[in-house]
């Protein structure tokens, strides 16, 4: 009978072998830890406070005081068939630069009778909706920049406004 070869241990060589893709795993775990640490310590330390410094060398922009003229209230008769209705109305003007606030003075006549004449063309429906009233501002901003020379009106803003 034959007899069955005894299983002979296992050389150095096999064990090695048997070892050896469990030791590459780990070496390779081991490894991407390292790196992964050593790029994240580079990243804080190098790139992500420099993003800082420039946050705080940066200046925050200047808030500039807007040039800001009160004109007198205005009571017009309404342009309505019945005649009936009135606006009372008092505007802020805001201005391009300094220049425009003499200008408005030296003006005045002038603005204000572009105005009295504008308001009082329209009609209540003209002016009731919040649609009607930006239409207002935005053809008193034409007027207004078609008589000045110095500058021009960037806004109008309506302190008082009451239709009656």
């Amino acid at each position: 009978m034959a007899k069955k070869k005894e299983a002979a241990p296992d050389t150095p060589e096999q064990q090695e072998e048997k070892k050896s893709p469990l030791m590459k795993i780990i070496l390779l775990v081991v490894l991407l830890a390292v790196v992964g640490g050593g790029g994240f310590f580079a990243y804080t330390k190098f790139f992500a406070g420099k993003k800082e410094e420039a946050k705080k060398e940066a200046p925050a922009p200047a808030l500039e005081k807007p040039v800001m003229k009160d004109l007198e209230t205005f009571l017009v008769n309404l342009s309505d068939p019945g005649g009936e209705r009135y606006l009372k109305i008092t505007l802020q003007l805001k201005l391009s630069n300094e220049a425009v606030l003499t200008e408005l003075d030296a003006r005045n006549a002038e603005i204000r009778d572009a105005i009295l004449m504008l308001l009082s063309s329209k009609e209540y429906d003209d002016i009731s909706s919040l649609s009607g009233k930006l239409a207002l501002k935005r053809a008193l901003t034409g007027a207004l920049n078609r008589i000045l020379k110095q500058g021009q009106v960037l806004d109008i803003y309506f302190t008082e406004f009451l239709v009656q």
